[in-house]
């Protein structure tokens, strides 16, 4: 029979890290010191067999369940039901009224982990990004690779904004706000690709910008594009992030990744319709919630 423990000295850690994935091992590893992270370990013969994690915000209002695994041949005997319905117990008790979990489509156990959400009474799963990966050999045979920008746009390498411009658009999203406070370029800056990175200037004003990280030797992630809502038309956003994938081939950088919001509808649109016959990824990152009982109830 399975046992299920709170996981909170360093020592039990160490032996459950394979159970969750790379980005979260570092949190799992501070369980002792910080009191936001929360893990529930299952062993079996004192054997680590299964492993939930999760993180409380600091306002302890919300958590989210950062990762939830049983090893495959121990799946089917209930023990993902219990470390689930075990960290929300817990959960609760430190205070936390609502939880959620965020995933991605296109792993093994997907299927597996939607039903056992069902079970649970989580909310229903809802699509938040499209995420996507490709590499500039498909990309380039995709027919709206060869827009082009109207002579009266300038395309520029980011890194040459000036001080007097990047004051202007600050003093104009104060005055009257035009970019989405996820796009606004100064989010993107730190350690940005110089390569690709550009800006878009419109009779002497920057209007756009597509932002770009080497996340690897290899590949580019987008990280961010825009361009001011009154010129959107004709594909002036796609026009600019054609131009900093030809850069990304010049150069023999084979991939590129990125990823939409699904509330963004007429990107997410042109990446369903136009783009998708041209990825070598498709996937959906999606999230379930659960608000929490209160422990005395």
């Amino acid at each position: 029979m399975y046992e299920l423990n709170r996981i909170n000295k360093f020592g039990q850690a160490f032996f459950y890290q394979s159970l969750t994935f790379p980005l979260f091992r570092s949190k799992l590893r501070t369980v002792e010191s910080e009191e936001y992270i929360v893990a529930i370990g299952a062993s079996y013969l004192n054997k680590p067999v299964g492993l939930a994690l999760a993180e409380i915000s600091k306002n302890c209002y919300l958590a989210e369940v950062l990762s939830l695994f049983v090893k495959p041949n121990y799946r089917g005997q209930g023990i993902g039901t219990a470390l689930l319905n075990r960290i929300e117990k817990v959960l609760s008790l430190r205070g936390c009224q609502e939880v959620e979990l965020i995933y991605t489509t296109g792993r093994s156990g997907i299927f597996k982990l939607e039903s056992l959400l069902r079970k649970c009474n989580w909310s229903p799963p809802e699509s938040r990004r499209l995420i996507c990966q490709s590499t500039t050999d498909k990309i380039a045979k995709a027919p709206w690779m060869q827009l082009s920008m109207s002579s009266s746009y300038q395309i520029f390498p980011w890194i040459e904004i000036t001080q007097a411009e990047r004051r202007t658009i600050e003093e104009q999203q104060q005055q009257h706000p035009w970019i989405d406070p996820d796009l606004v370029p100064w989010k993107y800056e730190k350690e940005l690709e110089p390569l690709n990175s550009l800006g878009l200037r419109y009779r002497g004003q920057v209007v756009g910008w597509v932002i770009t990280h080497r996340i690897a030797p290899d590949t580019i992630r987008y990280s961010s594009m825009f361009v001011r809502k009154d010129l959107q038309k004709r594909a002036r956003g796609m026009t600019l992030v054609v131009n900093a994938i030809k850069l990304q081939t010049q150069v023999n950088i084979p991939k590129g990744v990125f990823s939409v919001q699904i509330t963004n509808t007429a990107m997410s649109n042109f990446v369903k319709k136009h783009m998708s016959p041209y990825l070598t990824s498709f996937e959906e990152s999606r999230g379930s919630f659960k608000t929490l009982r209160k422990p005395w109830i």
